[in-house]
C-alpha cells in the first residue's frame, strides 16, 4: 500500500494573503482480484455498500447511474447511527481503466450541501475523485487521486480511504476465493472482445461433451439461482439451439443462437442472444476451444465478439462475472460426478 499527500498548491488572493487552494492525496493499492472484478466494486451498487466507508462504518444505501453525467449517491452510517450522505457526476469513464467524477456532500435527496450541514468546515462544495485500473498475473493495482481536500481534513480522510480499502480488500477475497480464481476474464479497453479461460480436472472428451450435451448443459449454464430449461439443443453446424432460465421468483429469461460449428472435441462456434433486450442487432459470435493439457485435464478458451465496445462493455456491467464463476463452479461439481460414475 502507498499513500501520497501531494503538496498544497497555493496562490496569492487579492488581499496578498498566501491561502491553499487544493490538496491532493493518492493512494495505491494493488488488490488479488482481477481488474474486471475491481472494477466492478466502483460501479455495482450491491458490490459498492460492502465496502464503502470506514472501519464500522455501513452503507446502507447506495445508487449509481453509470454514465458519463450521470450520478451517484451514497450514505454512510456511522457507529452512533449518524448519516452523511455524498453525491456526484462522472465526468470520465474509460471502461476498465478510468474513472473521474466530482465527490461532494450531499442530503439524502441528492442536493449537494455545505460541509457543515455535518459539522465539518474548510471542504469546497466540490471536489474531485480519480481512480485507475492496472492488472498484471491477474492482480489488479488501483490508484484513487482525491482532489480538494482541506490541510486540516487530510489525515482523517486518509485513514478513512485506507479503512474502505481494507474492507475493500476483504470482499474481493471472499468473492475471488475458492474455484473463482481458476476463472480469468479479458477485456481490453476499446475493443469489441472479450476473452474467458479456464482449466478443467477432466478430459477434453467429457469437458466437450458438458457443452454439447442438453443434460449435462442445464445442470451447469448460468448462475446458482438460476433453473434452466432447455427448448432447443442441436449441436451441429446449422443447428439451433433456446434455453429459458428462471429464478426463485418466478421471472424467466430467454436465450437462442445458431451453431455455425460443432467439431468435436476441439472447437464451437455459435451465436448467442438475449430475448430480453428491446431492440434486435445484439448477437454475440462466440468461439469455445478445448485444449488437452498433461494428467487428463483441459484448458477452455472462450472468445466473445460484440456487435459494438457498448455492448461488451454493458455485458461485463451486468453482473456477467458472477454467471460465468458460478456456472464454471457447477461445471466443475458435474465433471465430478461423472468422473466417479
Amino acid at each position: 500500500m502507498e499513500t501520497t499527500i501531494k503538496k498544497q498548491e497555493i496562490v496569492k488572493a487579492k488581499s496578498n494573503a498566501v491561502v491553499p487552494v487544493k490538496q491532493k492525496l493518492i493512494i495505491t493499492r494493488e488488490f488479488d482480484a482481477n481488474r474486471e472484478l475491481v472494477w466492478k466494486a466502483w460501479t455495482d451498487p450491491a458490490m459498492y455498500m460492502k465496502w464503502c466507508g470506514p472501519k464500522n462504518y455501513t452503507c446502507p444505501s447506495c445508487e449509481i447511474d453509470f454514465r458519463v453525467g450521470g450520478k451517484y449517491l451514497y450514505c454512510m452510517r456511522s457507529p452512533e447511527g449518524k448519516d452523511f450522505w455524498g453525491t456526484g457526476t462522472y465526468k470520465e469513464i474509460i471502461p476498465m481503466k478510468r474513472i473521474v467524477c466530482t465527490d461532494s456532500f450531499a442530503d439524502e435527496k441528492g442536493n449537494v450541501v455545505s460541509a457543515t450541514h455535518y459539522g465539518m468546515e474548510g471542504f469546497p462544495l466540490e471536489l474531485q475523485v480519480t481512480v485507475t485500473f492496472e492488472e498484471h498475473n491477474g492482480k489488479t493495482k488501483m490508484t484513487l487521486t482525491h482532489i480538494g481536500i482541506p490541510a486540516g481534513q487530510m489525515t482523517d480522510l486518509t485513514a478513512g480511504w485506507n479503512e474502505s480499502f481494507d474492507k475493500l480488500a476483504e470482499s474481493l477475497k471472499g468473492i475471488m476465493g475458492g474455484n473463482n480464481t481458476k476463472t480469468k476474464i479479458t477485456a481490453e479497453p476499446g475493443k469489441q472482445e472479450l476473452f474467458i479461460t479456464r482449466e478443467f480436472d477432466a478430459a477434453r472428451e467429457l469437458v466437450f461433451k458438458a457443452f454439447t450435451n442438453p443434460e449435462l448443459y442445464a445442470q451447469w449454464i448460468g448462475p446458482r439461482e438460476l433453473t434452466t430449461t432447455i427448448k432447443t439443443f442441436e449441436p451441429r453446424s446449422g443447428g439451433k439451439w433456446r434455453y429459458i432460465s428462471k429464478d426463485k421468483d418466478g421471472n424467466k429469461y430467454a436465450f437462442h443462437g445458431v451453431f455455425h460449428e460443432v467439431s468435436a472435441p476441439e472447437i464451437i462456434i455459435e451465436t448467442f442472444e438475449f430475448e430480453g433486450l428491446p431492440e434486435a442487432g445484439h448477437v454475440i459470435l462466440e468461439t469455445a476451444r478445448f485444449e488437452s493439457l498433461p494428467d487428463n485435464r483441459t484448458k477452455l478458451t472462450c472468445q466473445s465478439v460484440f456487435q459494438s465496445v457498448a455492448d461488451r462493455d454493458g455485458m461485463l456491467q451486468s453482473g456477467m462475472e458472477k454467471g460465468v464463476n458460478e456456472g464454471y463452479e457447477k461445471l466443475d461439481e458435474l465433471l465430478a460426478k461423472e468422473l466417479a460414475k
